[in-house]
């Protein structure tokens, strides 16, 4: 296993790592499905999906896939496309113990731009408290972390099968730690960070230098899961 500069006692994370490792597991129990057009959200729980192909996704065994439009917008106040699985509560980091995992393939690159895997951000437009995104080869985290670089922290890498395992933990006390295709790290959140609801997500969705002229990524999820130690707020309900 590939280790990074963040990296730190293995016994604090054997529980963690024990599970990360394990085989994907799709479940999306608690996450709803979340089509974001220019002009309007559109919110499906996961349990009335149908088998039936919609542009947005489709079923396949074992998971699903995701496709949204890789443009960018030219009207005024007009919001990025993304077609994501969302949790389907609100939590804050400074609540409880987290941890997530996703797995999944990149089946069409966008010509422009870089693809996020997943992130914790709020439930509008707001800047996420961690984003993951390819960059080239590399697995890039941003947001708000303590000490980091204005362009991020690379946390490990995709090779040529385009291929994606990822778990994330937060602590209470903004402690982060990822596994990103076998490369562990821990990172810290600032403090500002911890009070702020989020939602973990992850789908086709591309950021940073977007084209104008028609284009679409497409992943499909084969793994999922959230779960979430006592809650000490009314956020998640």
């Amino acid at each position: 296993m590939k280790t990074s500069p963040f990296l730190f006692a293995a016994c604090a994370l054997a529980p963690f790592m024990a599970s990360a490792l394990a085989a994907p597991l799709f479940d999306p129990t608690g996450f709803e499905l979340r089509e974001t057009q220019p002009f309007s959200i559109s919110v499906q729980p996961t349990a009335t999906l149908a088998s039936a192909h919609n542009p947005a996704y489709h079923l396949v065994p074992g998971g699903i896939t995701l496709s949204s439009a890789a443009r960018k917008p030219t009207a005024y106040h007009a919001r990025q496309s993304r077609t994501e699985l969302s949790e389907s509560h609100l939590w804050r980091v400074q609540d409880a113990p987290a941890a997530f995992s996703t797995a999944l393939h990149i089946d069409q690159f966008p010509k422009s731009g870089q693809i996020v895997l997943a992130e914790l951000g709020p439930d509008n437009d707001n800047a996420p408290l961690l984003r993951l995104v390819v960059d080239g080869d590399r697995v890039v985290l941003r947001g708000m972390i303590d000490n980091a670089p204005a362009n991020g922290v690379a946390v490990g890498t995709i090779d040529a099968t385009h291929q994606a395992h990822i778990a994330l933990q937060t602590q209470a006390d903004g402690q982060v730690t990822t596994l990103v295709n076998g490369t562990q790290s821990q990172l810290h959140l600032t403090r500002q960070a911890l009070s702020i609801p989020v939602v973990f997500r992850t789908g086709a969705h591309v950021v940073e230098d977007i084209g104008t002229t028609p284009d679409t990524v497409t992943v499909t999820l084969t793994g999922l899961s959230a779960s979430h130690g006592t809650v000490g707020s009314s956020l998640r309900t």
